[in-house]
């Protein structure tokens, strides 16, 4: 699933690409992936301008001109991707934006798992976001932080998967960052000592912001908007490295499930 880095991505993509483009038209072969429904999004779109795109954690929102927001998920396998339109049709494409300058939005997802919502206001999308726990790189400071470990006996890994908890966190970053801070991810999050959770602390936001700079990891179905790959796969320290040899000690790189997740750690580095 895209998570912070690879959303973060195409957010600046679509800045750079759409906005102020006019909506045209909407077509979907996949109408159950757009809410409340295809025609409603569509009569509401049509005419309007794309003023801003905005992000929060795993979620996209897409401002337009005549007040409209438009909240877009990609979960496991969706890609927003900006076409012209005598481009040739993308794999997984269900929903088509059409724009003008010759453009197109198009959302391509293998699993049909993502979706579009079009919101009533400001006011839905508020009580949305407030769903979500602070989001590193933004509002996350580190008393919360320490907090958030430490009132949770569940393992680490997993409390910093909780978008409730923590926005924006997946299974790829998680990884990356518990390495970097030698944390063992089955450890109980009320277990980090002030000294670990600051090094934790410090560690996801280094591999955040190494995902950005990356533009994202495309380990399997990741593409920015432009349809092109990120490169952080080839800067991952732990996550896929199964029986690789780690890059700070002898010891070689092992695979786990935590939470139901794979999970990638070093046995000698991560206590």
């Amino acid at each position: 699933m895209p998570e912070l880095p690879e959303v973060e991505t195409i957010k600046r993509d679509l800045r750079h690409l759409i906005l102020n483009r006019q909506v045209l038209d909407l077509s979907t072969d996949s109408p159950r992936q757009i809410r409340p429904s295809s025609e409603r999004v569509k009569k509401v779109l049509l005419g309007a301008k794309i003023k801003d795109v905005k992000r929060r954690g795993k979620l996209l929102q897409i401002f337009f001109s005549n007040g409209a927001i438009l909240l877009v998920h990609l979960k496991l396998t969706g890609r927003l991707l900006v076409r012209n339109k005598k481009d040739k049709e993308d794999k997984w494409q269900h929903v088509v934006l059409s724009l003008s300058g010759d453009k197109e939005l198009r959302f391509a997802d293998l699993r049909k798992f993502g979706w579009w919502k079009l919101l009533k206001d400001e006011k839905e999308l508020e009580k949305i976001l407030s769903d979500l726990g602070p989001e590193p790189l933004d509002d996350l400071d580190f008393a919360e932080f320490k907090k958030i470990l430490s009132s949770s006996r569940r393992a680490v890994k997993v409390v910093l998967m909780d978008q409730k908890v923590l926005s924006g966190i997946g299974n790829i970053y998680a990884n990356e960052a518990l390495f970097l801070a030698g944390i063992d991810p089955r450890r109980p999050a009320n277990e980090v000592s002030l000294e670990e959770a600051e090094k934790l602390y410090h560690s996801l936001e280094k591999a955040l912001r190494a995902g950005i700079k990356y533009r994202g990891a495309s380990d399997q179905y990741y593409l920015d908007a432009l349809g092109k790959k990120g490169a952080y796969q080839e800067h991952f320290l732990v996550y896929g490295r199964t029986n690789k040899k780690c890059f700070h000690c002898p010891d070689k790189i092992r695979r786990i499930v935590v939470g139901g997740r794979g999970t990638f750690y070093c046995p000698t580095c991560q206590k």
